[in-house]
């Protein structure tokens, strides 16, 4: 390789990933690749989750003080021709496509396998750039609402409960944030998969204690009667009349979990997030009537 081809090490972007973790102020940075600098600037990533939302970011800024932790072992260069094809011996490789015009780079590390990657780089300007200094993109994951067989307010002591909530909601929910740099589009998205249905059935010390479902659950049907098992069932052993409310306030709460990604390759995770619904549940004593 031409060393007159290779860019100054002094010239390079870090991209920062933040992820900002649940039930916490503190924050974890990592350093996902580097990239060639443009006027000193840099970019910063972050994906979080907050309340009921899932959030990704990208902004374009200054550059923060210091500049360090380039990789020394890897290197940018601007790719030769290698075919007929291309633009000739000597000259880079470029593309066009719309109004922008890009340019062909390898990034180098002699650690990893393969050692070089190619990337196509638009020659944007400031001017342009300017246009999409930020975004930020978010989005609220679904109440999952608790369906019960027998119905909350209709429930027996000893017959099993079958708790479910909409299968159609239990898939994961993404959003991803994007801007256009002189590095090329850098974008991140947050995703939330759910990952457990837990049924808490406000019993207390009358119960066996909270059910962990790692499903939606299943859908209860006529045809299956009372005493076919579900494996997300809750069988309560005493009535609510022991309480003077006269029910159990239950909970049914859906447990998430979040991640994050770049276009970049870097990955993470964010921790698990719960959203909770409260739920009243009757439960009665069957009589049973004997008759001499």
């Amino acid at each position: 390789m031409n060393s007159d081809t290779k860019l100054n090490t002094k010239s390079v972007m870090l991209i920062a990933i933040v992820a900002t973790l649940l039930s916490s102020v503190s924050s974890v940075v990592v350093h996902a690749t580097q990239l060639p600098a443009i006027d000193g600037s840099s970019i910063d990533v972050s994906a979080s989750a907050r309340g009921d939302q899932i959030i990704a970011g990208v902004e374009y800024g200054a550059s923060q003080a210091g500049g360090g932790g380039a990789d020394p072992e890897c290197e940018w260069s601007e790719s030769m021709p290698r075919d007929a094809s291309a633009t000739g011996p000597g000259h880079v490789v470029t593309k066009h496509i719309g109004s922008t015009n890009y340019r062909l780079f390898n990034y180098t590390c002699p650690a990893r396998d393969p050692a070089t990657s190619y990337h196509w780089i638009p020659q944007v300007s400031t001017e342009q750039l300017a246009q999409h200094a930020a975004s930020v993109v978010y989005d609220n994951l679904p109440a999952m609402w608790g369906n019960f067989a027998p119905p909350a307010r209709r429930g027996f002591v000893d017959v099993g409960t079958w708790i479910w909530v909409n299968p159609l909601l239990w898939i994961p929910v993404s959003v991803t944030a994007s801007i256009v740099t002189p590095a090329g589009i850098i974008s991140v998205t947050t995703k939330a998969t759910p990952k457990k249905l837990i049924f808490n059935p406000g019993d207390g010390n009358l119960g066996s204690g909270p059910l962990t479902c790692n499903n939606s659950g299943l859908i209860w049907m006529s045809q299956f009667g009372d005493r076919l098992p579900s494996p997300c069932m809750y069988t309560y052993r005493h009535s609510s009349a022991t309480q003077a409310s006269g029910i159990f306030e239950a909970e049914v709460a859906v447990q998430w979990h979040v991640t994050w990604s770049t276009n970049l390759g870097a990955s993470g995770t964010i921790g698990d997030l719960t959203l909770r619904t409260s739920h009243q549940m009757n439960i009665r004593e069957v009589q049973a009537l004997v008759s001499r």
